[in-house]
């Protein structure tokens, strides 16, 4: 029988089963992000379009190709959002956060939307762990930014992370650069796809950070004649290009300067990284982020640096589960099986239990065989049992599922019997 209605292309449920790992990668970011000071900020799913086109650039994949793009009932042209940290600026101008702090340390996570070719790890619908530092210029900013970047990978179990780092300068640096890099791809523009012909007209230094294979193979071809952002700074953008290589090597993170390294977002200026797992061959690109020194002045408020990065947590759920990474097995909890008799007695006990233990029940006043055989497929690891005999005493069964033992327990104490058997601290009576 076909389904009338699926999941849209490019989306995905996360079912019961998948969430555990997904909400320990969650949990671990956030004790992270904490520990280095930083506070969650929400936006919206969506906004005005034109903060996006603005943004991002009207050049870039993301509006010319990737934008979900629609008009409400009231003719207002919005679009889902692509990234966060259009929304998070935006937020910042909004209400005014600077009149509350010069330095703002933000991280958000959530659903981002991109209408790109659904593949392996890749969806139309996806989640983002992202952190900006909003109000600073130091290049001890971008140290922050790409240490807090490994250090989040560290905590979910990854090891010899490669940082890739390239400075593409200010905006007058870039223009100076692109007419020499226009320069050197000319010759061999009739090689190019067209998309990147197109931004060779447009925007040369998006054709470094096109996807298709053939422009890939044809600049990796000639790169050793390729003129080198680096070489175009000028005396302050070298001087903090110099402080956050400096800074880097003192907190004894190894990189690489990749000199095609520009990020596909026009609004990045000075800083820009990328964090590579090699051993995932040509895909191996975990996330990124850079510098954006003049995006807030671009929506309209006053110039104001920032530096920040995203992660996809869809490829970074799938690579755990390839590598056996992720949370332990989880703790069984507590399963409560009743007789005839006490059977009007058990959710009253059931509801106590459950404001500290997860406790499950039978809710169809099943016999008690059907009971056990319900307890066995839950994954509990302790039965409470209501006995008749017992419940009259004021007692109930405790049977452990994992040693097959079981012992009888005054009513009162059961929850000091439950923490004892599940490793938990038992309450001490108050003098």
């Amino acid at each position: 029988m076909s389904l009338k209605y699926q999941a849209p292309r490019g989306t995905r449920d996360l079912l019961p089963e998948e969430l555990a790992r997904w909400q320990w990668v969650e949990a671990r970011a956030r004790e992270v992000l904490e520990r280095y000071g930083y506070r969650e900020i929400r936006t919206p799913l969506f906004e005005e379009f034109e903060l996006f086109a603005r943004t991002s650039g009207e050049s870039s994949d993301v509006v010319q190709k990737e934008m979900y793009r629609f008009q409400d009932l009231k003719g207002r042209d919005l679009a889902l959002r692509p990234e966060g940290t259009a929304g998070v600026c935006r937020a910042y101008l909004e209400h005014g956060l600077s009149s509350q702090g010069r330095i703002h340390r933000l991280w958000y996570m959530g659903p981002m939307f991109r209408y790109g070719r659904p593949q392996r790890g890749r969806f139309r619908q996806f989640s983002q762990v992202g952190a900006e530092i909003i109000g600073t210029l130091a290049p001890g900013a971008d140290v922050e930014m790409i240490a807090l970047f490994v250090d989040l990978f560290e905590a979910w179990g990854f090891k010899g992370l490669t940082v890739a780092v390239n400075s593409v300068g200010t905006p007058e640096i870039r223009a100076a650069y692109a007419a020499s890099l226009r320069r050197w791809l000319e010759p061999v523009s009739e090689k190019l796809s067209g998309d990147s012909r197109r931004r060779l007209a447009e925007n040369p230094l998006r054709v470094l950070d096109t996807k298709d294979e053939g422009d890939l193979a044809l600049i990796e071809e000639r790169k050793s004649g390729m003129p080198r952002l680096i070489d175009a700074l000028d005396a302050e953008a070298r001087a903090h290009w110099d402080g956050v290589l400096a800074g880097l090597q003192a907190v004894g993170i190894a990189f690489e300067i990749d000199h095609g390294l520009v990020r596909g977002l026009d609004y990045y200026t000075r800083t820009a990284f990328e964090v590579h797992d090699r051993s995932l061959g040509a895909q191996s690109t975990l996330g990124g982020g850079g510098r954006y020194d003049g995006l807030i002045g671009d929506l309209g408020g006053p110039d104001t640096p920032g530096v920040g990065f995203s992660i996809g947590l869809d490829r970074v759920v799938l690579m755990l589960e390839q590598r056996g990474l992720g949370p332990g097995a989880r703790p069984g909890g507590v399963y409560v099986a009743a007789m005839e008799s006490t059977r009007d007695a058990a959710p009253a006990l059931v509801r106590a239990l459950r404001r500290e233990f997860e406790v499950a029940i039978d809710l169809e006043s099943r016999g008690f065989g059907a009971q056990m055989k319900s307890a066995g497929k839950s994954g509990a690891r302790l039965l409470v049992l209501l006995g008749e005999e017992e419940w009259a005493r004021g007692e109930v069964v405790i049977k452990d599922f994992s040693s097959g033992e079981q012992h009888t327990v005054k009513r009162e104490r059961l929850a000091d019997a439950l923490r004892e058997r599940l490793g938990r601290p038992v309450a001490t009576p108050a003098p």
